[in-house]
């Protein structure tokens, strides 16, 4: 067996060599959107009439795109040729058969099918449950009154492997070829008399949910699929995933798993904007039938948020269809692996027809911006007679914007806690093992992680092994603070804290990242680094779902600025901690919000923000990026800012005056120039205005422009240059 480094990267070399022979798609002649393809529109951006002849046409365009751009062309079906028994056991109310199903050219192609059928008395048609092994679900799904067919169709016993020899004039890459072959595993349920042709289910996890997504997609025939934590290329989007997301993306998968896709879609690594299609596409390709979307919710390869998206999309095309209700959500405790097949069997039960209970979707994350501003009572008059901008400061702006903050204590006003006789233990030792966390209630992420390791995560060695960690907590949100493990009794740190980005899953940990996390980059520097879960992420996931209707004339934004306000305070107290130099380093939502936060508190000694904005004015819905409501009607962090939708130059701030309130304070702004989120051109305009503010401070030189050749990642050469900036911050130069 080779090993599978080796493996991974031989794979890798020839899918680049098989790539470099095809043409780079033209990508101006692709539209260009951040959100989700519209599945009611074709791509040329007309819409799909009410008529079944329109839908069947954007059907067949939705299937094309998909072999073109990621899938690769399928050969037709062939017949089954022959059908060998290979063997078949009777048990206590069940038969088990194995048999090998021959097709296509010379029948050279099979696949080994495990049949587990439940005697019934009297007879009878039985709905089925395709696995893509042959185990299946076994005992599960035959005591529920399932049929149970697994097939050779995975990692360990891969039947489709062969396939891409048998059809050399088609292209499709090793998941589709797997799904591919799920269509003869239906052929030859048809031949069965104990099946009911009518309730026949797929399921798959992981990879193998990828490929039954796929299987659904394109056989009909198929009327439900179970899609457990697919990750992407199944049910969570491209566009909300990869190094924004937290989570695999496209590059990471084409550069670990190359031969899942086609090579053709390493292309759209940080132009998912320009790709034709998503995970929605899929959902919409099976709508009217049935789909279930499992997830974990510290799952490293879901990402709830996302799903949600993907499922919003699809709906609209299962409500077009007249079956609103077949669409399901399943979010389960814990990280990848966790799955609760008796939960997804009741659900199927109801899609079947065999349960009258009522499913209950759980959305996570049920956002929605016109009824926020419906039960808020939030408006605005933008007529040019009622319209005055200058009626308040743009501090005062700003803070309206982020909403009305609740009541709060104040450091001063709080009883002193109970002082602790054991060590706060922190994330670098507990993920050792070498002691535990009795008083958990929820996933330990960071330990895990840290226990887990590896170049998924970027905690990596040496660099893991050379620092130390303890918790700490303020205003009711518990952190970590990392340190190098060296430090001398007594020492004051300059102190960093690390604002994490759309990272659902795992919150600051971040996974599928081979550069070294910032936490490990930044302690190399000498750095101390404070580390939390922003609100609604990571372990905080759960106060996304309430929040508005709890605080309707508040921000989540201004919850997380509240929660980095509390953070300062905390660490302004600590004995490691150095007060005069703590900085904020923030990645895309964390650049956002350490701008904000600096701009309110004038304790943050410096800012490094990385693709962490494009100016709000010029961010309309025309130029393709995620628009000015990404904040308001996307993400649901500043309501208040949907009230200019369709008025973006009304806006009473824009970055530039954020950038300028911070002045004389050294900010770095790091702006990818192939960012698909921003517009670098307009990011260098507003840092050019905001000089000028601090140039009359006599702080010339401190507010910094980076534009790496690069898409919107945060790789070591990145990061590195921003850790070099802010030391040379620190003594007092400024400029490269």
């Amino acid at each position: 067996m080779k090993h599978p480094i080796i493996f991974c990267f031989l794979c890798f070399f020839i899918a680049q060599t098989s790539l470099s022979a095809e043409q780079t798609p033209d990508f101006e002649q692709l539209p260009k959107s951040n959100l989700l393809p519209d599945p009611l529109k074709f791509l040329d951006g007309r819409p799909v009439g009410n008529s079944p002849a329109d839908w069947t046409a954007r059907r067949h365009e939705i299937k094309h795109l998909f072999e073109k751009y990621m899938l690769g062309t399928f050969p037709p079906k062939p017949s089954i040729g022959n059908i060998v028994l290979l063997d078949e056991t009777s048990g206590e109310g069940y038969l088990v058969r194995n048999v090998r199903v021959e097709f296509g050219p010379q029948n050279k192609g099979s696949v080994r099918i495990r049949m587990i059928i439940p005697k019934v008395a009297g007879g009878g048609k039985l709905p089925v449950m395709i696995s893509p092994n042959l185990a299946g679900w076994g005992s599960t799904v035959i005591r529920r009154g399932y049929i149970s067919a697994g097939y050779a169709g995975n990692d360990f016993m891969d039947d489709a492997e062969p396939l891409r020899e048998l059809y050399p004039d088609y292209d499709f890459a090793t998941l589709p070829r797997r799904a591919w072959l799920a269509q003869i595993v239906v052929d030859y349920l048809a031949t069965l008399p104990e099946v009911d042709m009518t309730r026949i289910a797929i399921n798959g996890y992981s990879r193998d949910g990828k490929m039954a997504t796929i299987a659904a997609a394109f056989d009909e025939r198929i009327a439900a699929v179970l899609a457990g934590s697919t990750g992407v290329g199944g049910v969570v989007p491209w566009r909300f995933a990869g190094e924004r997301g937290g989570g695999e993306g496209i590059e990471s998968t084409t550069r670990m798993f190359p031969t899942w896709f086609i090579p053709r879609l390493r292309d759209f690594a940080g132009h998912e904007d320009r790709l034709p299609v998503d995970a929605n596409l899929f959902l919409a390709l099976i709508a009217p039938r049935a789909a279930l979307l499992e997830w974990g919710y510290t799952d490293q390869v879901a990402n709830g948020w996302a799903m949600e998206q993907a499922y919003q999309s699809a709906l609209t095309v299962y409500q077009r269809l007249g079956q609103p209700n077949r669409m399901g959500m399943l979010a389960v405790p814990g990280f990848h692996g966790s799955n609760d097949q008796e939960a997804s069997i009741d659900w199927l039960d109801i899609q079947f027809g065999r349960s009258n209970k009522q499913w209950v979707n759980h959305f996570v994350f049920p956002w929605n911006f016109d009824q926020w501003k419906i039960t808020s009572g939030n408006h605005l008059n933008l007529s040019a007679q009622a319209w005055n901008p200058k009626a308040k400061s743009t501090l005062d702006w700003i803070k309206w914007m982020l909403g009305d903050t609740p009541i709060r204590l104040e450091p001063s006003a709080e009883v002193a806690p109970m002082r602790r006789t054991t060590p706060t233990y922190g994330p670098t030792e507990i993920g050792k093992g070498t002691i535990g966390n009795p008083g958990q209630l929820a996933p330990d992420v960071p330990s895990w992680v840290i226990a887990t390791g590896g170049p998924s995560y970027g905690w990596n060695a040496p660099e893991r092994n050379q620092v130390a960690s303890r918790r700490i907590r303020f205003g009711g949100v518990t952190g970590d603070l990392y340190y190098p493990i060296d430090t001398p009794e007594g020492t004051k740190l300059p102190t960093v804290i690390w604002l994490h980005g759309f990272h659902y899953p795992l919150g600051y940990m971040w996974v599928y990242r081979s550069d070294l996390h910032p936490i490990l980059a930044l302690t190399k520097a000498g750095y101390a680094v404070l580390a939390y879960d922003q609100s609604g992420f990571g372990t905080r996931w759960s106060e996304a779902e309430h929040f508005y209707d709890r605080f309707p004339q508040w921000s989540r934004l201004g919850k997380m600025v509240e929660d980095l306000h509390h953070a300062v305070d905390a660490l302004q107290t600590d004995t490691l901690v150095d007060a005069r130099q703590i900085s904020v380093f923030g990645y895309t939502l964390g650049g956002t919000l350490g701008i904000y936060a600096a701009a309110l508190d004038n304790r943050i000694a410096s800012v490094v923000s990385i693709a962490g904005f494009t100016p709000m004015r010029s961010d309309t819905p025309d130029k393709g990026m995620s628009g000015m409501t990404r904040y308001s009607h996307l993400y649901g962090l500043i309501p208040r800012a949907g009230l200019f939708a369709g008025h973006e130059s009304q806006l009473p701030y824009d970055y530039d005056d954020l950038l300028a309130l911070i002045a004389p304070r050294p900010v770095l702004i790091v702006q990818p120039q192939q960012d698909r989120d921003a517009n670098p051109t307009d990011v260098r305009t507003a840092v050019k205005r905001a000089q000028s503010t601090y140039k009359l401070k006599q702080a010339t030189g401190k507010l910094e422009l980076q534009e790496p050749d690069d898409y919107a990642r945060l790789t070591n050469a990145t990061q590195d240059k921003a850790i070099e900036w802010m030391k040379m911050s620190e003594s007092g130069f400024t400029g490269f």
